[in-house]
């Protein structure tokens, strides 16, 4: 930029409507307007500056160089199934029944396709040839009978064979809050990432850190998991996990007896064998060396995991640092305050305990009212269709905008006296309870007429009133997140 170019900038402020941004055009010049004087930064910033410093730390994970000290060994995207109407659901006889059919339309094409190659006159079918192939034969394009993508046309054009494999259904965390059965397997799923060495079956235990990708447009946010992630749980998210599992390889000519149930070290610690495949801590010996010598030779790798998870709520961190989070993965500086360290680990202890066990929690005593003419032992009384805020006039504009302390739960229940702080705990663009709201609904898929039921997830626990429950347990989940974050913030001298 010339150096007799100054640039004049005004902020105006986030999340307005269109009618109060023209209002403040509208009575604006060039005079009366308080105007800041902006210039890039280093990194070509004008807006929103990232802090110099920031990509000195040591991050969270990188796959790309090994100049700054990395905090996780491995991490991985979510489960990205590119058929998500198919692969997940609240039920899992749903699940299976869906996979069922979608593998047995694909078989039945897979048979069906040979002829056609040698109708075709093609020598070596390629993804390319397969639109065709199914333009010709539509009964193997029926949406509500299969769902295709690349993938699928290329192990079509492989002849490859997919068996349905009950093994493969597991739990996964789809949204906040939002536990659903997923098929895990590699001919159905468009990327795993490293999931499979994450979690290589629903019987090897894991725990990890969600938090935003780059670029995302929505708020930074981080979310505890221990089952397997969706790509997109906030919104395209990373996963940095407490371990990884490596399958066992026994040496060439001698048996392998690490194949049954738990052997060798404490199950959930470093070594623990189950079912063929080792338990690998994910935290790397670079940091923990840098953190003893930083903070004492008695800090473990369970500290620094639970000091990332508390630093990475810590709202002043979060603020500071807005604009680098949004455009990389968080680098944390080496704390030199074991007090501090201390607070934080204590922190996101209590935190990880929260999000991932949300469903033991204590209730928050909120209020459940059921009109007379509904019967409370009735199934049907605790059915949801979708659930809404109820309204209330802003007093400032005479709107009608959202109670966040009432939740029309259907037409014969209200859950009402939910603190309204509770809406403060956000999770990308949505408060953990709305976030509810938007999941727990009863959802048809267009393309497919697959129906997903959250009224099968209480059926499936055995607790009718299982949703009205978790309304209660995640507003307590949401009050005592507000309070912990609150307690590490720092106040500036």
């Amino acid at each position: 930029m010339p150096d007799d170019v100054t640039i004049h900038y005004r902020d105006i402020g986030d999340y307005l409507s269109a009618d109060e941004k023209l209002a403040i055009v509208d009575r604006s010049t060039l005079d009366n307007v308080d105007w800041q004087i902006i210039e890039p930064n280093i990194y070509g910033d004008w807006l929103n500056q990232r802090d110099e410093d920031f990509e000195t730390w040591p991050v969270l994970g990188n796959k790309k160089s090994d100049d700054i000290p990395t905090i996780f060994k491995s991490f991985s995207g979510g489960l990205k199934t590119a058929r998500d109407s198919w692969c997940y659901g609240f039920s899992r006889r749903t699940v299976e029944t869906n996979m069922e059919l979608l593998i047995a339309t694909y078989e039945a094409a897979r048979a069906a396709f040979p002829e056609w190659v040698s109708n075709a006159g093609l020598s070596k079918p390629r993804e390319s040839d397969v639109p065709r192939f199914l333009s010709e034969n539509p009964e193997y394009l029926d949406l509500s009978r299969i769902s295709w993508d690349a993938n699928l046309k290329q192990l079509l054009a492989r002849n490859e064979r997919i068996v349905y494999s009950p093994e493969c259904v597991t739990l996964s965390i789809y949204r906040p809050f939002g536990a659903q059965y997923s098929y895990f397997h590699s001919s159905v799923n468009q990327r795993r990432y490293q999931l499979p060495k994450i979690f290589p079956s629903p019987k090897h235990s894991n725990l990890g850190i969600l938090f935003t990708a780059p670029g995302e447009s929505t708020l930074p946010s981080t979310l505890g998991a221990n089952l397997m992630p969706d790509l997109h749980v906030i919104a395209t998210t990373q996963f940095f996990p407490r371990w990884t599992w490596e399958p066992i390889e026994a040496p060439e000519g001698e048996l392998d007896f690490g194949m049954g149930a738990s052997e060798g070290s404490e199950p959930g610690t470093e070594g623990e064998i189950l079912d063929g495949y080792r338990r690998v801590d994910n935290i790397t010996d670079e940091i923990l060396g840098i953190y003893r010598e930083a903070l004492g030779s008695d800090v473990t790798k369970d500290d620094i995991f639970y000091f990332v998870y508390g630093q990475l709520h810590d709202p002043g961190y979060r603020e500071k640092y807005a604009a680098d989070l949004k455009k990389m993965l968080p680098h944390i500086e080496t704390p030199t305050s074991r007090a501090r360290f201390d607070q934080l680990a204590t922190a996101g202890r209590e935190l990880m305990d929260l999000h991932v066990n949300y469903e033991d929690v204590e209730p928050w005593p909120v209020t459940v009212d059921v009109k007379a003419s509904a019967d409370e032992n009735d199934r049907e009384t605790w059915r949801v269709q979708k659930m809404k805020w109820a309204k209330k006039k802003d007093p400032s504009t005479g709107k009608n905008v959202n109670d966040v302390t009432t939740l029309v739960y259907n037409k014969s229940v209200t859950v009402r006296d939910i603190p309204a702080e509770a809406d403060e705990y956000m999770l990308g663009s949505r408060s953990a309870l709305a976030w509810i709201i938007d999941r727990y609904q009863v959802k048809k898929d267009k393309a497919s007429g697959i129906v997903n039921d959250p009224n099968d997830w209480a059926d499936e626990v055995g607790n009718p009133r299982y949703i009205v429950d978790l309304i209660a347990k995640v507003t307590r989940v949401a009050v005592e997140t507000v309070r912990i974050v609150e307690s590490i913030r720092e106040n500036e001298e």
